[in-house]
């Protein structure tokens, strides 16, 4: 098995989080590395990022590396799925909530398109708070307000250490 590559420019304690709980793994802020054989890459935006732009850095990535990822994980909002209807996406996100679950859509579908397995985690925004925690399919409507950073960081590690979210698009809610 290769590396465990987290992709972030989060300022809140997720990534630290969850490099405790997988100490192996390797935090980067961009996608201008090298891939290693058997990598698995983990890409953690928040809400505001330009994640339709940096997809278009994770697909020359790939395209330009000897190896492939193994996996790929990405965090994404909820609403990308037909999961929120628009006054909960306005009540989670604002005013951008429209251009960020664009923007979201987008890079989901071009991972989705990379023919590579994939996780997608959809996630209401993110506390400190610690939270109850459920997984739901997709196609099923995400509820409640806030999911717990503790809770976000334990469905992550267990997309990026098992299979057991192969190929699919999960929400996880309170």
């Amino acid at each position: 098995m290769g590396r465990i590559v987290f992709i972030s420019h989060r300022h809140d304690d997720l990534v630290p989080t969850i490099i405790k709980k997988v100490p192996e793994a390797v935090a980067l802020t961009s996608f201008k590395f090298e891939i290693q054989r058997g990598d698995i890459l983990c890409w953690l935006p928040t809400v505001n990022e330009f994640v339709d732009d940096e997809v278009q850095e994770l697909a020359e990535l790939i395209d330009h590396s000897l190896f492939l990822p193994s996996k790929i994980v990405m965090l994404s909002i909820a609403g990308t799925a037909d999961d929120a209807t628009n006054q909960q996406l306005q009540e989670w996100y604002g005013q951008q909530a429209t251009q960020a679950v664009l923007a979201h859509q987008y890079a989901v579908k071009m991972i989705d398109e990379f023919e590579l397995p994939y996780t997608i985690i959809r996630a209401l925004p993110i506390t400190n708070e610690k939270t109850s925690l459920k997984v739901v399919s997709e196609g099923n409507a995400l509820e409640g307000k806030e999911i717990g950073l503790g809770q976000v960081a334990q469905i992550i590690e267990q997309a990026v250490t098992t299979d057991d979210f192969r190929n699919q698009s999960i929400g996880i809610v309170p």
